[in-house]
């Protein structure tokens, strides 16, 4: 037997750098959006004792709307985890899952480690690009953030594994870089 001892900041980032794999490099929908979604509720936890903005879907939005609303939108984003993680009321149902959630709850719980680089999961910066953010920041001069968009929006269209596979090799390769 073996046995771990794990932070829960380093469990949520192994959960989400799991699921930004899948996301990538399966077409297992609920296994990524039940990792992302355990991640995400472990994350907004986290960032509620924190007095943190993100995860802002299941916090700051919700909030904001009218207490029908807030209950709509709640079922919408909570159904589909609840469904795939629990069985003890709705045994022979079925559900119809959106499965641009999952890249909605990544994007949203990715957003908080922005401010905090020496936490964030491996998979940070990959997942940040397919969603197209690159901030002002990151790239200051407006050519070059167009010529990175306009990279980004041809490897996108190629599909998820093969931005995958070239985001994660540019990465690696620039890790090399830096560390010699």
């Amino acid at each position: 037997m073996s046995i771990m001892k794990v932070a829960k900041l380093d469990a949520i980032c192994a959960q989400l750098d799991a699921a930004v794999e899948l996301f990538f490099l399966s077409e297992n929908f609920i296994a990524t959006h039940t990792l992302a979604a355990a991640a995400y509720n472990a994350l907004k936890d986290i960032a509620k004792k924190q007095k943190q903005e993100h995860p802002f879907l299941k916090r700051g939005y919700l909030e904001t709307l009218s207490e029908v609303e807030r209950k709509r939108i709640m079922g919408f984003l909570n159904g589909p985890e609840n469904f795939f993680k629990h069985a003890d009321n709705d045994t022979n149902s079925t559900i119809e899952f959106e499965t641009d959630l999952t890249e909605a709850l990544l994007a949203d719980a990715m957003a908080y480690f922005r401010d905090k680089p020496s936490l964030r999961p491996k998979h940070y910066d990959i997942f940040r690009l397919w969603v197209g953010v690159i901030r002002k920041e990151a790239v200051p001069d407006d050519f070059l953030r167009g010529l990175v968009e306009a990279l980004t929006s041809s490897m996108k269209s190629k599909g998820k594994r093969e931005f995958w596979r070239y985001a994660h090799d540019l990465l690696e390769q620039h890790k090399k870089g830096v560390s010699q």
